[in-house]
């Protein structure tokens, strides 16, 4: 299929509703680079399992699956590349590259994130970690003497928890302090203990957000085999990886802002990274009650610094003033009209594209010339339709001397949101994959990618 047959097919899209299918093309796997025509839409089938490692160590809203930056790293990485993932989250980008690559670098503003990421990449030894546990499950004494707020400017903490669970956990979280560890193997631990917070609480499992709910009562599970579920799936996690990470591979987290990339000039040879979406996941606030406890061992001392911190992430919702730019960039002009958005959230749009653009030109400094970026993101919806943040990035990725070569999309089929939304609002539906060289040049801006419309069935919301 030629690319403009492609382009007219996507425009007919009147008559999508629940199927999909002549849209999609549903592959095991993405096919070679070079046989993937730009535009093109796939559907991953969901059968083809990666190993487990440590990826599911500690939720994260909206973390890309492992097999995109897996194709991306068996396409384009060598075992003496750097790989760098400078908003990497939870740290998927960087499991992955442990397998195929010398060096893996994350970044990201976000110390929680580094926390799990730091765990999830950690070359602890498993065994010594199995010994912890054990010297942990002797040390433990249960219930807190007394319950104290772990962050100093709580109130009211026994909203977010029982008595016996806020016990458990404050002489858990003593215990594994306690414990003759080493840096490297308490942040594993701690990041065991962070995985389990939200399910004790009181907060509701069905949605990202942390809240209470009114209507959906929830009977929480105790922590103590909770607690011991997790750890033996962490501990399993890590023995996996340990046994198929690269003799060589080592992976290095570093707190940081990606718009201004602290590395030496041309020192990596390959970025794979899914920047925060615009205005659509407040990360931080969704691990609320994860701060509440870890936030003082973070540098995040009170809930004060934490509401500041909110602000200032890359897609904040509700950025810090200073970070709101006057107006988007002229490059955006035809693409991004502000009278479609919503009036609260033009500010958000203006801080994103103005960071975005700087993180750009920044990784254009530290990314060796001639070699790829590679760039998983999703668009967000306005009150007119879909706002083409794809393209958006692109231009801005242009200005910054990259040049765009192909982009292709992946259709999102899990959706872990199972409260009812109507018309299915806010809901990012596919992933953009998007391939950037860096040539340190002017090139020109390539022609706008498709906006593919259809509806998700209900089945796809609720999993």
């Amino acid at each position: 299929m030629t690319q403009p047959d492609l382009f007219a097919k996507l425009e007919d899209s009147d008559r999508i509703s629940d199927g999909t299918s002549t849209l999609f093309r549903e592959v095991p796997s993405f096919p070679p680079f070079d046989s993937i025509v730009n535009g093109e839409l796939f559907s991953l089938s969901l059968s083809n399992r990666a190993p487990a490692l440590t990826h599911g160590l500690h939720r994260f809203p909206a973390k890309f699956i492992p097999r995109i930056p897996g194709w991306v790293l068996d396409e384009f990485a060598s075992q003496t590349d750097v790989v760098l993932d400078p908003f990497c989250g939870s740290g998927t980008t960087l499991v992955e590259a442990l397998l195929r690559s010398r060096q893996a670098i994350g970044i990201d503003c976000d110390p929680l994130a580094c926390l799990i990421s730091r765990a999830k990449t950690s070359s602890v030894s498993p065994t010594r970690i199995g010994q912890l546990g054990v010297q942990l499950q002797k040390n433990w004494r249960g219930l807190a003497p007394s319950l104290l707020p772990p962050m100093p400017d709580l109130t009211n903490f026994g909203h977010w928890y029982s008595e016996s669970a806020w016990g458990d956990l404050q002489s858990l979280l003593t215990a594994i302090r306690a414990l003759d560890a080493s840096l490297e193997e308490l942040d594993f631990l701690l990041c065991v203990f962070s995985s389990i917070l939200r399910w004790v609480s009181n907060a509701d499992d069905q949605t990202q957000k942390t809240y209470v709910s009114g209507t959906l009562k929830k009977n929480p599970p105790d922590v103590e085999p909770l607690f011991r579920r997790a750890f033996e799936k962490a501990l399993a996690g890590l023995e996996e990886l340990s046994l198929l990470r690269h003799p060589s591979a080592s992976a290095s987290v570093i707190e940081g802002d990606a718009a201004e990339i602290k590395l030496p000039a041309h020192s990596v040879d390959l970025i794979v990274t899914s920047p925060p979406y615009l205005d659509s996941v407040d990360y931080m606030y969704n691990f609320m009650l994860e701060y509440f406890w870890l936030g003082p061992l973070l540098g995040v001392e009170d809930r004060r610094t934490f509401n500041r911190m909110r602000r200032r992430v890359t897609g904040a919702k509700n950025p810090a003033a200073d970070a709101c730019p006057p107006a988007l960039q002229h490059s955006l002009d035809d693409l991004i009209d502000e009278r479609d958005i919503i009036k609260q959230r033009v500010s958000a749009t203006r801080a994103y594209c103005d960071s975005m653009g700087r993180h750009f030109q920044s990784a254009a400094k530290a990314l060796k010339p001639d070699s790829y970026y590679f760039l998983i993101i999703g668009n967000s919806q306005t009150r007119k339709g879909v706002l083409p943040i794809h393209d958006s990035l692109v231009r801005l990725a242009v200005d910054a001397g990259f040049a765009f070569e192909k982009a292709f999309a992946y259709r999102i089929r899990r959706h872990y949101m199972k409260f009812p939304r109507a018309g299915r609002g806010g809901i990012i539906t596919m992933d953009w994959v998007i391939a950037l060289r860096n040539v340190q040049k002017c090139t020109p801006y390539p022609d706008r990618l498709p906006l593919p419309n259809f509806t998700l069935r209900d089945d796809e919301v609720a999993n």
